[in-house]
């Protein structure tokens, strides 16, 4: 599809990092619109572009006819990019087993592993935003929670990750960076960050992280965003 405009609507301080770093390593040209947070909300001026106004929103408009086309939803535009503009398998796998593996992880990421991090997360503002003595209950409440469903949850997430890393030597599938790293990369990250996994239980998958954020593609994409500000 190089008859087409590829345009990244982006919001700061968002998940949408990782489709640009997907099109960064698949080496395609594309245009960063730039969104900034407004009190920590995605701005109204993104449901103009598609009415949830969520980032990210990669535009694909085709260069002929002018026709275009809104994808939403990290992991839809995943597996759409793969489809249609990843033609040397450069994050894909041509073992159709592999690239299963793939489609896989792009849905785990959104809808495994998430959840349980956004609940901890939720829990943890939850406890920073009570002073005491109410502080006393809402930890209570939170802990108990979080140890009922997202605790163990987030435990039982990142020992498979753990051990998928260690089966596909180093990477999630086939021993390779493909797009299942790229887009798993965020939530692990973020759980590291706030403490919900350490890298002294899951070094394996700490190290995974690190790698693959040596890659010159994330280099790249680190540099793009930095321009509008963000620092990684």
């Amino acid at each position: 599809m190089s008859n087409s405009i590829i345009r990244v609507h982006w919001l700061n301080q968002s998940r949408a990092f990782r489709v640009l770093w997907l099109l960064d390593a698949l080496k395609l040209d594309f245009e960063i619109i730039p969104y900034k947070r407004v009190d920590g909300r995605a701005p109204d001026s993104l449901k103009k572009i598609h009415p949830l106004g969520r980032s990210p929103i990669v535009e694909i408009e085709d260069k002929s006819t002018g026709k275009k086309k809104m994808l939403i939803e990290s992991g839809y535009i995943f597996q759409y990019m793969l489809q249609n503009f990843d033609h040397d398998n450069v994050l894909n796998n041509t073992d159709p087993d592999m690239a299963e593996k793939i489609q896989f992880y792009l849905h785990f990421a959104e809808g495994s592993i998430q959840p349980p991090l956004l609940m901890e997360y939720i829990y943890q503002l939850a406890e920073k935003s009570s002073s005491f003595p109410i502080s006393y209950f809402v930890q209570s409440v939170v802990n108990k929670l979080s140890e009922a469903y997202s605790r163990g949850e987030v435990k039982n997430q990142f020992d498979f990750l753990e051990s998928e890393i260690v089966k596909n030597k180093g990477y999630l599938v086939d021993g390779k960076l493909s797009a299942a790293d790229i887009l798993v990369s965020f939530p692990v990250e973020m759980a590291f960050l706030r403490g919900f996994v350490t890298s002294e239980i899951y070094p394996n998958t700490k190290k995974w992280l690190d790698t693959i954020k040596t890659t010159d593609s994330y280099a790249i994409t680190k540099e793009k965003v930095k321009a509008f500000g963000e620092e990684m």
